[in-house]
Order: structure tokens, then sequence, then C-alpha cells
């Protein structure tokens, strides 16, 4: 098997050459938009933190009159045809200021096209044909290098030389009190030109799904269908939550009702605790069960001021 992983992320970064190089060429060119386009992206599979950062960077964007609009992939759809991520993003900025779907060079023509000055893409490094003014690229400081291995062998989806293209690196999910100074040696080997920030997932509120507080204590059990299920539990730890269970599902999960009411069985007299991203996938009546909601907010730990300056800069 580890043959076999090493021959497809041979395979696979022999593709990525080839692309990489098509483009260099200028055969093809990224084509731009009117309006500031800032990609909030990553090099690995699995969750770094980029939503909970382009959430805070459109609200502050929000308190500039900026007008700011953030387009993301619709990915996995659910059952009414919308990603999780989308629904996540119009319930905080409004309907009109996300634009969702399978283009995000179409999407970010769109938004501009509707009056928006800066539009943050969502996972936007690896997108080629869109060009951007800025490139924030989220390490994720459990994992800052993704074990340094393209797919399938490691979890990279672009190999750590790419990172040279990135304006601007973000270390992200840093713990309390944590140093950044380490990880920002190691980010700057690969990207020397690029601004460097650090921040973290600070959290913010236990509410129920209707709103209200809820009791962050005793026992909770995770259920999370997000890219870093082991972060999710970190969190409610750090929320009070003293025992806690995991639950992890394959990212982007819609759970079915029968699903759903079968995790209730198994939380038993604990908290059955979402993400914010989870709750918008959960199929039960706020009424059912003991179910809990995870709100987190991004908070800066290093350089975050340079690095909005950045991201808003001629917007």
């Amino acid at each position: 098997m580890n043959a076999l992983a090493g021959i497809g992320a041979a395979l696979y970064g022999a593709g990525w050459e080839l692309r990489r190089r098509a483009w260099a060429s200028g055969r093809s060119a990224p084509q731009r938009v009117d309006a500031r386009v800032v990609s909030i992206g990553n090099i690995t599979v699995g969750g770094a933190g980029k939503t909970t950062l382009v959430l805070h960077l459109a609200a502050r964007a929000r308190e500039r009159a900026l007008g700011a609009a953030v387009v993301c992939r619709r990915y996995r759809p659910g059952p009414g045809g919308e990603g999780d991520e989308e629904r996540m993003y119009r319930a905080a900025l409004g309907t009109t200021a996300c634009h969702a779907g399978t283009s995000k060079l179409a999407l970010a023509r769109e938004a501009a096209a509707a009056g928006a000055r800066l539009v943050l893409v969502d996972d936007g490094f690896s997108h080629w044909p869109l060009a951007r003014d800025a490139d924030v690229v989220l390490l994720d400081s459990t994992d800052l290098l993704g074990g340094g291995r393209l797919l399938p062998a490691g979890r990279l989806r672009e190999p750590l030389r790419a990172l040279q293209r990135a304006t601007a690196i973000v270390v992200s999910r840093l713990g309390q009190g944590e140093d950044p100074a380490p990880f920002f040696e190691v980010a700057g080997r690969y990207a020397p030109a690029a601004l460097l920030a650090a921040g973290r997932h600070r959290t913010s509120a236990v509410v129920d799904l209707k709103g209200s507080v809820a009791v962050a204590s005793g026992r909770a059990r995770v259920l999370t269908a997000t890219g870093n299920p082991g972060a999710v539990e970190r969190s409610a730890r750090e929320a009070g939550f003293a025992d806690v269970e995991l639950a992890a599902y394959r990212d982007h999960h819609w759970w079915t009702v029968e699903e759903a009411r079968r995790e209730l069985a198994r939380a038993g007299e604990a908290t059955l605790l979402l993400t914010r991203k989870d709750a918008v996938r959960w199929p039960l009546d706020p009424a059912e069960g003991r179910v809990a909601v995870l709100d987190v907010e991004w908070e800066w730990v290093a350089g975050g001021e340079r690095l909005e300056r950045h991201v808003f800069e001629g917007a």
C-alpha cells in the first residue's frame, strides 16, 4: 500500500507540474474581475480554519463599509441543493453576500457585477483561472506541512514550493498561549517573501439550536463531519466540557433523520455537541434531543493588523 501511495503521489506531482507549466507558459492567463480578489486557501486536505477566517474578514470588511462578498464552491450539496459552507455564509452575512457554485471565476464576476468591492474566495489558492490581488494561505499548526507528502501518500494538494505564490501565510489553530515564532521560522523557509500572521479558534459560546445559551459542562458527545475533528474536540474541552467523546463522520456529511436519532441515543444523558457548520446539516427539529452548538471565533495571536491591511488594501 505504501508503494502504491508513493506511485500515486509521483503521478499526482507530475500532473501538478504539467498544469503549473501550462499556466506559467502564458498559453492560459488568469482572468481579472472588477473588484479586489483575495483568496483564503490552504495546500492540504482537511480543515485548516478557512471558513472561520473568511467570516472574520468579511465581518471586518463590513465594518469598513467595503461591500465584501464571499465566493465558495458548492461542495457536496445537501437535500436542498445548498452546500454547508454557503449556508453558513448566508446565515452570517446575508443571502446576497455569498455566491456559490462550481466556477469560482464565474462567481467572482457575478459578485463584482453585483457591486462587491472586495471578493473573498474560500479555498481559491489552487484555482488558476481567477487572478487574485492577494493569496492568503493557512497552515494548521497541528500539522504545519501536511506530512510533507503529496496525495495520496500524504495530505498535500500541492508541493510545498507552491507556498512561494502566497502573499501571506497564516498559522492557524494555535493553542492558548502558544508561541507562533517556531511556526513562522518553518513557514518562512518556504515563503520567504510572504507576510506572516497567526491566529486561533476561540470558543465564543455554546448555544442550543434555537440560539439560547446552553450549559458547557459535564459530558459531551462531539458529533462532527468537518475536516479536523480533533480540533473540534479540543474546542469542546476549552468550552468547559470535561468528559468529551468524539464521533467523526466524513467531511461535509449530511445526516439522515435515522442517523441523527441514532447519535442522540448514543449520547444518552450527555450533550450532543455540533459545530456551527455541522448544525446547518442537522435534520431534526430543535426541540428533539439535547443538542448544542459550539460557536468559535477567529482570534489573532500575531500579525493580525498587518494581515487585515494586506487583505483590504485597495478595496
